[in-house]
């Protein structure tokens, strides 16, 4: 008689099946697998937002100079989770 167990043939596994992800929002951005790519994106952004920068102070402040009045810039108001509801058009409290 021969000791131990049976040896077992290893079955196959089964594949996993593709689910069709759901579509989300937003831009779709492959990431570069290169470090150096990673770099060189992340040095071209931070230029660009320098020059666009630069741009707008150069223009504010040749606006300002020719102007009698002094120039006052207005800054967009910080976005909240809630939003106020106004009444709908067509209905007044008098």
């Amino acid at each position: 008689m021969a000791q131990g167990s049976l040896k077992l043939k290893a079955k196959p596994k089964k594949k996993a099946t593709n689910k069709p992800s759901v579509m989300r929002k937003g831009a779709r951005l492959i990431a570069p697998k290169k470090s150096r790519l990673i770099h060189q994106q992340k040095l071209k952004k931070n230029l660009e937002v320098q020059i666009r920068n630069k741009i707008e102070h150069d223009v504010t402040m040749k606006a300002s100079a020719n102007m009698p009045k002094k120039l006052a810039l207005l800054k967009a108001p910080a976005q909240t989770d809630k939003k106020e509801k106004s009444a709908p058009a067509g209905t007044s409290k008098a």
